[in-house]
């Protein structure tokens, strides 16, 4: 009588085959996951910059978007992102008593934000914004996506890509 079962080689050659297929398949999930997040972090700026658009021509009072560290003043050394309504006379650049934070959202982890500007103002005029650029970057990524803001306040996505 024959014992059924594998052999010892057998279960460690295929232990070493699977290892190997995992070793290849880690570096592709953690593009993966880092642009995810680029794209999450995109998303999550659109939507900041579209509702503090239509809350500054909704309310008449200009409203900012920017990155801060103590939820008072815009830095891009933030870990997380504030939308408030400036009371007329206010720094836009500073979260003053009084003023309204409308929003707060961080993004995900390993994306950087860099800009030309700390942080971006639409006024309660149709066509009234602060232009900027920001650009976001990931630690695991080559690309950057940047997010252009015109004059006129609209936003749009521009995408470099590594050369080869």
């Amino acid at each position: 009588m024959s014992a059924k079962g594998f052999t010892m080689l057998e279960l460690l050659t295929v232990t070493a085959l699977l290892a190997i297929l995992a070793a290849l398949a880690v570096p592709s999930f953690g593009q993966l996951s880092g642009r995810l997040a680029m794209r999450a972090a995109t998303q999550q700026l659109l939507a900041g910059l579209a509702l503090a658009r239509a809350t500054a021509l909704g309310t008449g009072q200009s409203v900012t978007v920017c990155p801060t560290t103590d939820g008072v003043r815009c830095r891009f050394e933030g870990d997380w992102w504030m939308i408030f309504a400036n009371a007329p006379g206010g720094s836009d650049a500073r979260l003053e008593p009084g003023e309204s934070m409308l929003r707060r959202f961080t993004l995900p982890e390993r994306v950087a934000v860099t800009g030309t500007r700390g942080y971006v103002t639409y006024l309660p005029e149709p066509r009234a914004a602060t232009t900027a650029t920001l650009e976001l970057r990931h630690a695991r990524l080559l690309a950057t996506t940047r997010i252009i803001i015109s004059q006129t306040g609209r936003p749009r996505v521009s995408r470099d890509r590594p050369s080869t």
